[in-house]
């Protein structure tokens, strides 16, 4: 991750730069102290006679290069900061950006609570550490380093204290580091598991609190905070461990200190004030020790995080987008009569051990809507999300246009069609910027008349604020119907080659879809007349929304059994002929409980 720095390496050489001048200028101020006590109070080489200009003139230097510290570590903060967050800032847009390019089922595979948790924790840790090795490394270091000569000027004995004092510290931390390492990743992933909950609960909280378990649901959640609590407990017991040792070292170099000291005062070989000095070099050196322990900790769980965000960065999509925007030789796209093609396409999902779809070849003319019916399981979905490619085919090809999918860029495939789903996804903005997402540029115009294709105009303009009516989260303050109607509007103003309604008109009452129906197929011919075809590929339940497709394919099993018109598949399609009747029972039976 180290490129991600490079942007940004003259405001990292900046942080060194000040970091190590506000230590050296730490490590002058003994030396000040020393001079202070025994030239000043003490007037070790006057006689005994103080020097109270010396105190003053010391006093007033001590204080400007105190400042000039000052200054010196504001500066190296600011830079440290713009370093660390826009190095933070640009892997969390790459993660994200990665994220929206992976094939569904690696978003799968990573599951969105442990995606949530790389892209806000994981980051944030990588950062911290940045920021660390870029101040606390160099500040810990150059207290060891500098801290060390310092005490070699004042006297060899209280250098050996140091040098016995350091490795019994570092023997120390690299203990403590090496236990709580493993740790670390625990902790991300109880993270994970924490997410994952406090997600599905958040988007399921109308199903909990319709079935009444909200109990059950405070008991998972609090099982898996528990196990984050216990995780983290272990790491900060280790550290918490660490602390008093380091303690225990660093105030027996004290009186190691004072003790020798005393003897080397006694004997007129320093002064009172150089021990002073030598104590405040010990402490800061092994603070500095300590400080680098600490950093530790920050790189061993920053280094956790690094990897997890690297699985993430690193993984190539499934689907590759290595295509080309522009026509191959001899596709023309507006000129083929073809406009979806399959050939002996075979479909089971990664991990899987069945097909979900078994040797489908079908081929869909420009302009032609086919309609695909069959049981829940048979393979609908499915068939429909291979054209986009959301997945690609296990075996076969699939061609739109005259090409096969995997030779298009994604971006140009994609931006022939659109599809609505039959779970209705909408964003916090108003229901106008809904309609208008899918599209760069969208005129009031073209948005009320989507609306008005989509059968949604009236509702719209009967809220507060009608087109700048706010949307929760989710859409929750819409109905299901409303939702779906919004979707199919956010599909048609895109003007799309091939249009993809995966059962995305169920919420929609019989007179309703009825309506949207009659509107596109208005619209259709509009744009036949303008030129342009629409071609239409119609996941239904309802036998009655499918029977005035060109065409209808009938699945069963992920096999295509028959594909004809309504009337075709009456004579040959005993499948076919049981769908309507179950479905035709099932109306007769409604109206004679509505009529009784």
């Amino acid at each position: 991750m180290l490129h991600y720095i490079k942007p940004y390496r003259y405001y990292a050489v900046l942080t060194i730069v000040f970091m190590v001048s506000e230590v050296l200028i730490d490590l002058y101020q003994p030396r000040l102290m020393e001079a202070i006590v025994n030239e000043g109070v003490l007037g070790l080489h006057h006689g005994g006679v103080p020097d109270l200009s010396l105190v003053m003139q010391t006093g007033l230097w001590m204080a400007l290069i105190v400042a000039i510290g000052g200054v010196c570590g504001v500066m190296g903060g600011v830079c440290v900061n713009f370093c660390a967050q826009n190095f933070g800032n640009d892997i969390r847009k790459d993660c994200f950006r990665r994220i929206l390019q992976l094939s569904m089922e690696q978003i799968d595979a990573f599951r969105t609570g442990s995606l949530i948790t790389r892209i806000t924790s994981d980051t944030t840790q990588v950062q911290t550490m940045v920021s660390a090795a870029l101040r606390g490394v160099v500040r810990s270091l150059t207290f060891l380093i500098a801290g060390t000569a310092a005490l070699l000027t004042l006297d060899i004995h209280f250098s050996l204290i140091a040098a016995l004092a350091v490795p019994v510290i570092l023997i120390e931390v690299a203990l403590v580091v090496h236990k709580s390492n493993p740790l670390f990743l625990l902790v991300q992933q109880k993270i994970d598991a924490l997410n994952g909950v406090m997600q599905e609960d958040i988007q399921g909280a109308r199903v909990i609190k319709g079935y009444g378990q909200e109990a059950r649901e405070n008991e998972r959640f609090g099982v898996a905070n528990d196990d984050l609590a216990a995780a983290q407990l272990r790491v900060l017991l280790l550290i918490a461990c660490l602390l008093p040792l380091v303690n225990i070292v660093m105030n027996t170099a004290l009186v190691a200190v004072i003790y020798i000291g005393s003897f080397d005062v006694q004997s007129a070989m320093i002064g009172p004030g150089t021990v002073m000095a030598a104590l405040t070099y010990v402490v800061l050196i092994l603070n500095g020790i300590l400080m680098f322990a600490m950093i530790l900790q920050i790189f061993a769980r920053g280094l956790t995080s690094k990897r997890r965000l690297e699985e993430v960065l690193e993984t190539k999509p499934a689907i590759r987008d290595d295509g080309e925007d522009g026509e191959t030789d001899g596709a023309v796209s507006r000129g083929r009569p073809t406009a979806i093609a399959l050939h002996h396409v075979s479909f089971r999902y990664p991990g899987q051990q069945e097909d979900v779809l078994t040797d489908i070849s079908l081929t869909v003319a420009r302009g032609e809507t086919l309609a695909i019916v069959g049981a829940t399981g048979s393979g609908k979905s499915t068939l429909l999300a291979l054209l986009p490619r959301f997945y690609d085919a296990t075996a076969g090809e699939v061609f739109v246009d005259g090409r096969d999918v995997r030779t298009y860029a994604l971006h140009a495939l994609r931006g022939k069609m659109a599809i609505v789903l039959q779970k209705t996804e909408l964003f916090s903005m108003t229901i106008g910027e809904n309609i208008a997402w899918g599209m760069d540029a969208a005129s009031d115009e073209e948005i009320r008349r989507a609306a008005k294709i989509a059968q949604a105009a009236d509702f719209i303009e009967r809220q507060p604020e009608g087109y700048g009516t706010e949307v929760t989260e989710g859409g929750t303050s819409l109905s299901g119907g409303q939702r779906q109607r919004i979707a199919l509007a956010r599909a048609l103003i895109r003007k799309p080659e091939i249009l993809l309604l995966d059962d995305s008109t169920s919420a929609l009452d019989l007179r309703t879809e009825s309506a949207f129906y009659a509107a596109l197929d208005g619209y259709t011919r509009e744009l036949r007349r303008e030129g342009h075809d629409l071609t239409k590929i119609i996941v239904a339940q309802r036998i009655a929304t499918a029977r005035h497709a060109d065409r209808i394919a009938v699945l069963d099993g992920g096999r295509l059994l028959a594909c004809g018109t309504h009337e075709e598949l009456l004579e040959r399609s005993s499948i076919y002929r049981e769908i309507c009747a179950s479905q035709f029972r099932a109306g007769a039976s409604g109206k004679e409980k509505a009529n009784g």
